[in-house]
């Protein structure tokens, strides 16, 4: 696997996006117990709250789906990067 195909991969491995038994070395980190879960929760408990102070519906308002969509994108590319940077300095360790 080249990559440029590895880090998206791994990075929909940790977001559970991947089947479950796809790739038994990384974990889903969004499913209870996962560094993820906690936060994802964080973000969509926020979202609601703010909806039902403004009156907004989270569905259907584009500011609101911008910015949960927006933060998902920019945790990819972090993601990417991170992976390109650690691959690229040799060590491989964490």
């Amino acid at each position: 696997m080249q990559n440029a195909e590895r880090w998206k991969f791994i990075y929909d491995q940790i977001n559970g996006t991947n089947e479950s038994d796809v790739c038994e070395w990384v974990k889903d980190e969004t499913s209870e117990g996962g560094e993820l879960a906690p936060l994802i929760g964080q973000i969509y408990e926020a979202r609601n709250r703010l909806c039902e102070k403004t009156g907004l519906n989270p569905d259907t308002d584009s500011d609101i789906e911008l910015l949960v969509s927006g933060f998902e994108n920019f945790a990819r590319a972090c993601g990417k990067l991170m992976y390109h940077y650690g691959y690229m300095d040799g060590t491989h360790k964490i």
